[in-house]
């Protein structure tokens, strides 16, 4: 990208870069880091003309917990219900806002933490 003078970097987070709960002390930490190493990325990049930001994700109904827990996609989408909008996203929801972001329309958004995330990172339960 460098060599190129051009380029977009999408990072996944979670709403665990803002919002927490017990039990998940490493994944909330890690998150969070995860949203101040994109701004650091992102202000050390634009002088070669690479956008950094990333997307703050909520539930989403796939297999990534299924190793963990046999029915993980029932309990992404019950777990989502937590959400202000009432249900997990689907895959594509997700895929939509990082394609955004890694796209030329985005040129403006440099080191934005972007929350597709149903709500959960704005409200206190």
């Amino acid at each position: 990208m460098i060599s190129n003078k051009r380029g977009a970097i999408v990072n996944i987070g979670s709403y665990a870069c803002f919002y927490t709960f017990p039990t998940i002390a490493a994944y909330a930490s890690s998150k969070g880091a995860l949203a101040q190493l994109t701004r650091t990325m992102a202000v050390e990049s634009i002088e070669h003309n690479i956008r950094v930001n990333a997307v703050g994700v909520g539930d989403v109904i796939t297999n990534l917990i299924n190793e963990h827990n046999p029915d993980g996609r029932e309990f992404l989408a019950e777990h989502g219900k937590l959400a202000p909008i009432k249900r997990a996203a689907q895959p594509e929801e997700i895929a939509e806002v990082v394609a955004f972001l890694a796209s030329d329309r985005a040129s403006f958004m440099v080191g934005s933490i972007v929350m597709a995330d149903g709500g959960m990172s704005v409200i206190i339960q």
